[in-house]
């Protein structure tokens, strides 16, 4: 989920939603989509078409055409198994709306099924089983929480990292679904409502306050948590550049300053868990600045930057960045997580150890 996981509460009764299906944007059309399936029912506003196999919709001159024929500018899609868009296969059904201008893909399935197309591709299925489902908690809590504050009026998720990574089918695995049938309805809990759940790859040795991220008054569950468990991460110890240097001239070009060129980097305000919060930074021309160590980070770039757990550092050359971890640290450390259940721990122990005071209970 990434720096584009943020968290969200819900009611008690928010499991409910699970009856009217999770609903996932997978993306805009705009060329012909090939749909595929068992039994099809293409519901427009103005009939409802069965199919029996391949049928194909294409968006053209603002509506939806099949077979020659313009259908509206909203279907849905359902079969009597799972259904095939473009050669990817989806529980469910299938909505495609007209939204501002632009056609719309929703999937809508039941909650389960949706985790079986995220588990894998936000944890490997390789690691320990206990990690698995560690991982699935979190991100059922998550996904209950979209449905109860959805992202627009028509869908409640982002399929991308703004959200949960979700596959459809192609994600699935036996792994994960043991893991999702294992702790099936269970959610994690902080004084008797749902918490907020963040998770991120690496912590590099402490998490972070929920706070010194995103701001607000935080949650005392969402606090700097000392991580033992995560130094086989590949990621534990980075480097940018890998080699060399960053000239002053080319540090300030990335970061936005042109023509100048960085004479000082400084770190000036350090977060709990001992991430850069303001970086202070110094030209040749004279001129001074601050700026935040996100900011940095994603001026840089996240994929060589991987987290603000970092320090700059002058040589001859010119600047080089020394770091730990990856992600912004908040919550589940991933890697951390993989740590402790090959230490033995539980996917309850797991849980409590990141998120201090919650507790894993079932939402219905």
């Amino acid at each position: 989920m990434g720096l584009a996981a943020l968290a969200l509460t819900f009611m008690l009764g928010a499991a409910k939603k699970d009856e009217r299906g999770v609903r996932v944007l997978l993306g805009e059309i705009s060329q012909p989509v090939m749909l595929d399936g068992k039994e099809l029912k293409v519901q427009s506003k103005r009939k409802a078409q069965n199919f029996n196999g391949k049928v194909q919709v294409e968006p053209r001159d603002g509506k939806l055409w099949i077979q020659g024929k313009d259908v509206g500018a909203s279907l849905k899609i359902s079969g009597s198994g799972p259904i095939s868009a473009n050669g990817k296969s989806y529980h469910g059904g299938l909505r495609i709306e007209k939204v501002e201008g632009h056609f719309l893909m929703i999937n809508i399935l039941g909650l389960e099924d949706y985790l079986a197309g995220v588990v894998k591709n936000e944890m490997s299925v390789k690691w320990p089983m206990e990690a698995l489902k560690a991982q699935t908690i979190l991100a059922r809590t998550y996904a209950l929480g979209r449905m109860e504050q959805p992202r627009t009026e028509f869908y409640d998720l982002f399929s991308t990292v703004e959200d949960q990574v979700y596959s459809g089918m192609d994600a699935e695995a036996e792994e994960s679904w043991k893991a999702i049938k294992d702790t099936r309805g269970e959610v994690l809990f902080y004084q008797g409502k749902p918490a907020q759940v963040y998770y991120h790859s690496c912590c590099g040795g402490w998490t972070e306050p929920v706070e010194y991220v995103w701001g607000g008054s935080g949650n005392p569950y969402l606090t700097a948590v000392k991580c033992d468990y995560c130094q086989d991460c590949p990621y534990y110890f980075w480097r940018y550049p890998d080699q060399s240097a960053l000239s002053g001239q080319e540090l300030a070009n990335r970061l936005g300053y042109q023509g100048e060129t960085v004479s000082e980097a400084r770190v000036a305000d350090l977060s709990p868990g001992q991430r850069v919060i303001k970086l202070e930074l110094k030209f040749q021309s004279g001129y001074k600045t601050m700026i935040s160590g996100n900011d940095f980070r994603v001026r840089l770039g996240r994929e060589v930057i991987r987290s603000t757990l970092f320090k700059v550092e002058k040589v001859p050359e010119g600047f080089i960045v020394f770091g730990s971890g990856s992600g912004h640290g908040v919550g589940l450390c991933q890697w951390g997580a993989k740590g402790m259940a090959e230490a033995g721990k539980s996917c309850q122990q797991i849980l409590e150890y990141y998120f201090p005071g919650a507790e894993i209970k079932k939402a219905d």
